[in-house]
């Protein structure tokens, strides 16, 4: 498999190598010459993996991964127990220095005994490379014949694709859009579809019956190397169908021509009066559009036609079609009805006993056609009886592995990840580590990357924007599938396909990029798992007891450990702690976990440490020592209060903390952290939330903190109001703001006091403000990128909505007893982007007027807890772009209208799309 784990590992430690110059320098000369070595045999990477059926060559791959993993413990062991324990303790004056130099005496003699070793190695491996026979990294396979089952599929095959060959053919008939991209994940039936709509227009095209058909067809399959040179070869295939379909253009067609430009000019010459139809199929870059578009400029009164099929969106962006066709999974009936079509050659099954597993193995393959034929090409030769087909579905895993009947499905849906880059490829390997069927929160995903190094700096954009920018890619290639996105079409969490998983999952294994322990046996410390070749992930969907864990005394070499299992208490004991001493990631995530070991304070290179959903109470002094730690995540923990040594943690991008303990309470339901001291020191600082501000001094020391892009506080008192205001105007970079007031003791909400802000952040997109408000603060007004706002408890007498009426980007407002009147009026041209609209304990809202051409664009609008509205607004027909309606707690006369068919109320929620109601739903407030 070409470019996988082995050459990731290396240009990782390239890169390492690279960035830690300053720290290495006393080892500089040596690491040079590694990293020269490393980048050599690098090259010839490539083709030692697609040769890997050869004994030596698989023994030489794994010789330098571990080489690798050895040059990477050795520069985590320099850092960790020679430069930065020199860095730390040095600054103590010349004395301490000395004596530092004198106890890490032992270390550098073994860390250049290890280098040297290390060098010695890969002068071996570089000769033996030579002997292998190995080559310059060659262009990627050519994966045109995977395509063929696609290409000759029949019409009876297709199924569930009835309204998809609809849409499209009634496209091809339209004046406009002339480019359809087609878009979709390997496998998962785009070219099938494409090409049986294809035959029956060339068919057409051919017999010229009719009025619609095309006078020239041509497809042209893409897949394979696609650079620059590769345009040549798309013009000669067009003018090889064009010589196929007309003899008659061989006179000017086939004079002799090197040029490319002559080439396009012929072909353009040829197509100009024609009508046509021509299909890209399995386009992988769009670079080859900037050239071939000469040659097809469409004669709109023609009505000429292009199709592209491709696995990524970027193709449609870069051509500039907005015509995008997104081909989706199956249903599972459809599923169901291709597998035993292709299993029992009908469309049921009458074995009961059969047919839920038939169905099991359907919701394996996710909907997935290619997954599905290839689930019943190996059960159409089984023995059709229920032991055998359980011992199929349970075998599974391995089968994938094995069967040769896979290893087509599996090219087919790998191929989009042979095409990523190495930094991606990292990246999408990563989603092994969790758990099959997770869904995984994208913004746990940005700061894990982080952390593990796969993000690249640079100087204008901040690393986890990077690291968004990475899994945006990775969804538009369609490998990585969104499981909720937020009201204005953000990725909130995303999965990959299970049969991926599993594909992935086997990637890991093999090149050892991560270890999944899903087993309560712990392996032993004798294991040769444990040796350097030991993965550096170690990913544990059950967990072990104390004497199992206790045999695992030697996980030096891990470097991220991740917990899946909540099903019962995690025992975290002192020497597991002791074991990790090269951890950076430990993601403890939902687990039962009671209290963290002051052993913690050991793992002096940990960068991510997650506790959320935890039942820990307290964090020790000792997560001070980690002065590399980058994220510390206490969300849904009982934290309350960090330790003084928090000021250590210069590096600290992300302080996630809060817990709600109360639901149904009011703004006191939620508790934040309190830092009493060195918080200015956290200059790093991008994301705070929630801080304590009970005690006011805390907001003299957050104007340090310019580098913030989220900043949450709670319990502010009505006296530091103003003081606040002055920092917020001074954070350039913030994004999301929320600001809570500090409760009275009767039960009330507090003040707040920000009418002073004059020059608001303009980077601000998100304010959540909860507390009373005298009047809206009229600087909301003048936040040019606001996108939600959020008002609660505010208590407002004048209708907010003049001030608010011109915010361009608004997209989502939020009312929760936050305006005492009794109506609100959205006038025509107010709220232009306005999607979501929440209404919530607005005690004495009667009636809401939407006047014809106000907030065009609202899709939902949620309205509860109003109980003085007694009758569905009539207004509510202007809004043309709704599509929810949600209603709960509201008066029962308000339900007794909606309800009664014969009632004004009920002919006007009729007519909107989707109506939900509940008396028990509520909003979340954070």
């Amino acid at each position: 498999m070409a470019e996988t784990a082995v050459s990731l590992l290396f240009d990782h430690l390239v890169k390492l190598l690279s960035e830690e110059t300053t720290i290495l320098k006393n080892v500089h000369k040596e690491v040079e010459g590694i990293k020269d070595q490393l980048s050599l045999i690098n090259s010839y990477i490539r083709d030692a993996e697609k040769k890997q059926q050869k004994d030596a060559v698989k023994e030489w791959l794994n010789s330098l991964r571990n080489v690798a993993f050895r040059m990477e413990d050795v520069v985590d062991h320099y850092l960790l127990k020679v430069a930065e324990r020199g860095q730390r303790d040095g600054a103590f004056g010349v004395v301490t220095e000395v004596k530092e130099k004198f106890k890490t005496v032992t270390h550098r003699h073994d860390i250049a005994s290890e280098i040297k070793h290390v060098r010695e190695t890969l002068d071996s491996l570089c000769s033996l490379r030579k002997g292998l026979g190995l080559q310059l990294s060659a262009s990627a396979p050519n994966h045109a014949t995977l395509r063929l089952d696609a290409y000759f599929v029949e019409e009876s095959q297709l199924v569930g694709i009835d309204r998809k060959k609809r849409e499209l053919t009634n496209w091809l008939t339209e004046k406009e859009g002339p480019v359809k991209v087609v878009v979709g994940p390997g496998g998962i039936g785009k070219t099938a579809i494409v090409k049986n709509v294809y035959n029956m227009q060339e068919q057409v095209s051919l017999q010229k019956k009719g009025t619609s058909y095309f006078e020239f067809c041509a497809w042209i399959t893409m897949s394979g190397p696609q650079v620059d040179d590769h345009n040549m070869l798309i013009i000669r295939q067009i003018i090889e169908n064009i010589l196929e379909k007309d003899p008659g253009a061989s006179a000017t067609l086939q004079k002799e021509t090197t040029a490319i430009h002559s080439l396009i000019r012929k072909v353009r010459e040829y197509l100009k009066d024609k009508r046509y139809l021509i299909v890209f199929d399995d386009v992988h870059s769009s670079k080859f559009w900037n050239v071939i578009k000469h040659a097809l400029t469409p004669n709109r009164s023609k009505s000429s036609k292009v199709i592209i099929t491709t696995r990524d969106e970027n193709v449609a962006k870069f051509i500039g079609s907005d015509d995008v066709y997104k081909v989706e999974p199956l249903s599972q009936s459809d599923a169901l009805k291709l597998f035993c079509h292709k299993v029992f050659q009908s469309e049921k099954v009458e074995n009961p006993e059969l047919n839920a597993l038939s169905q099991e193995f359907v919701e394996k393959s996710d909907g997935v056609p290619v997954a599905i034929v290839t689930f019943a090409g190996l059960l159409a030769t089984t023995s059709k009886t229920t032991t055998k087909w359980r011992m199929v579905l349970n075998k599974l895993d391995s089968l994938l592995q094995r069967n040769s009947l896979f290893d087509s499905m599996k090219e087919v849906m790998l191929e989009s990840y042979h095409d990523l880059p190495s930094h991606l490829k990292r990246c999408f390997l990563y989603f092994g580590i969790f758990p099959e069927g997770y869904s995984i929160s994208c913004m746990r995903l940005v700061r894990l990357w982080v952390a593990e190094g796969f993000v690249e700096k640079r100087d204008d954009t901040s690393m986890e924007e990077l690291a968004k920018e990475y899994l945006t890619e990775l969804i538009r290639r369609c490998l990585v599938h969104l499981s909720r996105v937020d009201f204005d079409g953000r990725p909130k969490s995303c999965h990959v396909y299970d049969l991926m998983h599993k594909l992935i999952a086997r990637i890991c294994e093999e090149q050892m990029f991560c270890q999944v322990m899903k087993d309560k046996t712990a392996p032993s410390s004798s294991n040769s798992n444990l040796d350097s070749s030991l993965p550096r992930r170690l990913s544990i969907i059950k967990s072990w007891d104390a004497a199992a864990m206790k045999r695992a005394e030697k996980w030096e070499k891990v470097r991220s450990c991740f917990v899946f299992d909540d099903a019962k208490k995690w025992l975290v004991t002192k020497e597991l702690f002791s074991s990790f001493e090269l951890l950076s990631q430990l993601d403890l995530s939902n687990a039962r976990l009671d209290n963290l070991p002051k052993k913690v304070g050991n793992l002096f290179n940990l960068k991510y440490l997650s506790l959320r959903n935890t039942n820990i109470k307290s964090i020790p002094e000792s997560i001070g020592n980690l002065e590399r730690l980058q994220t510390l995540d206490l969300k849904r923990t009982q934290v309350d209060v960090l330790p003084k040594k928090i000021k250590n943690l210069v590096k600290l991008r992300h302080l996630l903390a809060y817990f709600i303990y109360n639901q149904n309470s009011g703004l006191d339901r939620l508790q934040g952290v309190k830092v009493n001291e060195g918080l200015k020191n956290l200059t790093s600082l991008q994301k705070l939330s929630f801080l304590d501000a009970s005690d006011g001094s805390v907001i003299e020391e957050l104007k340090q903190l310019e580098k913030l892009r989220k900043l949450g506080i709670i319990k502010l008192r009505e006296e530091y109001g103003e003081e606040l205001c002055k920092v917020i105007e001074k954070m350039d970079h913030l994004c999301s703001l929320s600001i809570g007031a500090m409760g009275n003791d009767d039960g009330n909400h507090g003040m707040l006091q920000l009418k002073s802000i004059r020059n608001p952040p303009s980077s601000l997109q998100r304010l959540y403000l909860y507390g009373r408000l005298e009047r809206l603060p009229s600087w909301i007004s003048k936040v040019p990128n606001l996108i939600r706002l959020c008002l609660r408890w505010s208590i407002l007498k004048e209708d907010p909505l003049p001030y608010l009426k011109d915010l361009s980007e608004l997209s989502y407002l939020e009312f929760y007893d936050a305006y005492g009147g009794d109506e609100l009026h959205f006038k025509n041209g107010w709220l232009k982007r306005l999607k979501v609209l929440c209404l919530e304990s607005l005690p004495k809202l009667k009636t809401i007027k939407i006047d014809e051409g106000a907030i065009p664009l609202l899709a939902e609008l949620k309205i509860g807890k109003c109980h003085e509205m007694v009758k569905v607004p009539r207004d509510i027909q202007n809004l043309t772009s709704l599509q929810k309606l949600y209603l709960y707690d509201m008066h029962e006369q308000y339900i007794n209208r909606m309800v009664d068919t014969q009632s004004e109320d009920y002919k006007i929620i009729n007519k909107i799309p989707l109506v939900e109601y509940s008396k028990d739903d509520h909003f979340s407030l954070y």
